[in-house]
Parts: structure tokens; sequence; C-alpha cells
């Protein structure tokens, strides 16, 4: 029959080896949750690029319109140019044509401008989107992947959840409990073996005097259990083999 040392150890192998899937568990998951934020972030990228566009072809019609509206008015300005008489007057007609054409300039550098910025947010919108396209397929890819694998996960993790629940009923409630709170704060290491006097969980010395009562206790094959001074986990002793130091 086995000690409750040995129970405890035996929980303690099971306990580490579901915290193990448990985290390889959340570490899919998080995988799964970095694709899809990744994707998320390309599309809105999509939407922000499509409105940049959107307000580009907005510019550029108004760009047209206006030009559309100052050619109307030179031409205007030469038909009424051709009907002047007084040289002064004309002077200041055409003064007034050669303005709007300086204008005209620049509104025809500027539609030049609105084309070239339109074609390159056009080329990266193009980009962005087969980006997305490939991040979309890759998630779905990779989505198979992973929740095939955190099935396959968690058939273990029950079955070792279930096996647990079998040991945890062969210890003493109150022993258990203290396991579990041990186990908790500990970092998964509630049961650790006492090796040249120092507990290996913590690597500090223990008292001779405790050291002696664990040796004493597992000789005598006792059920008392001991806990380091220092962090607090669970002692347990082993008996050198025949005709090796003694630890």
């Amino acid at each position: 029959m086995s000690t409750k040392i040995e129970l405890l150890a035996a929980l303690q192998d099971i306990d580490q080896r579901l915290r193990q899937k448990e985290q390889s568990l959340e570490e899919l998951r998080q995988q799964l949750a970095s694709l899809a934020v990744t994707v998320d972030v390309k599309a809105q990228e999509v939407q922000a690029q499509q409105q940049r566009i959107a307000d580009l072809e907005l510019r550029r019609r108004e760009n047209e319109r206006q030009l559309k509206e100052e050619e109307a008015k030179i031409k205007e300005k030469r038909v009424r140019q051709n009907r002047i008489r007084n040289d002064r007057e004309l002077m200041a007609v055409r003064r007034e044509i050669e303005l709007m054409k300086e204008a005209n300039g620049r509104l025809e550098e500027e539609g030049i401008h609105i084309l070239d910025h339109l074609a390159q947010e056009q080329a990266r919108l193009a980009q962005t989107e087969a980006q997305v396209e490939e991040l979309k397929a890759n998630l779905t890819k990779e989505t198979a992947r992973v929740e095939t694998a955190i099935a396959a996960l968690e058939a273990e993790a029950q079955q070792e959840r279930e096996e647990r629940a079998a040991s945890a009923r062969a210890i003493d409630a109150s022993l258990c409990s203290r396991y579990d709170r041990i186990f908790a704060k500990r970092g998964g290491i509630a049961v650790v073996e006492l090796r040249t006097d120092t507990c290996q969980g913590c690597y500090m010395r223990i008292p001779p005097q405790v050291s002696n009562q664990i040796r004493s206790s597992v000789q005598q094959q006792g059920e008392t259990i001991f806990q380091c001074p220092h962090c607090g986990r669970i002692l347990y002793w082993r008996p050198a083999p025949e005709g090796t130091a003694d630890a």
C-alpha cells in the first residue's frame, strides 16, 4: 500500500502534466486569437485605405469641376475681349485672362498630384487586400490545425482530470487541501525531495533535527508529513541504495 507521501507525489505528477496541458491549450488559443487580431488589423487598414481613395476621388472630381468652370470663364473673357475697342480695357481683360490661366495651371498641377496619389493608394490597397486574403486563408488553415490539437489535448486533459480525482480520493481531505494550496502558491511544485539536508524546492538547508526526524519517519515507515521551514513545501526522503553514500 502506498504511503501518504507516495500518494502526494503521484498526485503531483498528474497535476504537473495537467498544468502543462492547460498551458499548451491556452497557448494554442492565444495563437488563434493573435491571428484573428492580425486579420482584423489588416482589414481595418483596408477600410482606411478605401476611405483615403474615396476622399481623393472627391478631390479629383472637385478639381475637374473647378477646371471646367475656370475654362468656361476664360472662354467668356475671350468672347468679351473680341468686342472691346478701348485699349485700356482690352489690356485689363487680357491681364485677367493671363491670371486665370495661371490659376488653371495650378489646378492642373494639383489634379496631376491627386491622380498620382490616387494611383499610389490604389496600388497599396490592392497589396493590402491580397495580404488580407492570404491572412484569412492562413487563419482558416491554422484554425483547423489548432482546433484539432485542442480537441486532442482536451481529451487527454479530461482523462487526467478523472485520474486526478481518483488519486485525490485516496488522500485525506485536509492533507489534499494543504497540498493544493502549496501547489498553487509554489508554481506547481508542492512535494520535493530532501537531499543532503537541502530542500530541492528552495535549495535552503533545513535544521539537522528536522532532517533526522524525516529520515527516522521514513525508516520506520511512518506517515508524518514534514514541510520545509523555509518554503513550506512537503518534503520526502529516499534512502540511498546499499553501498552508496546516504543523501
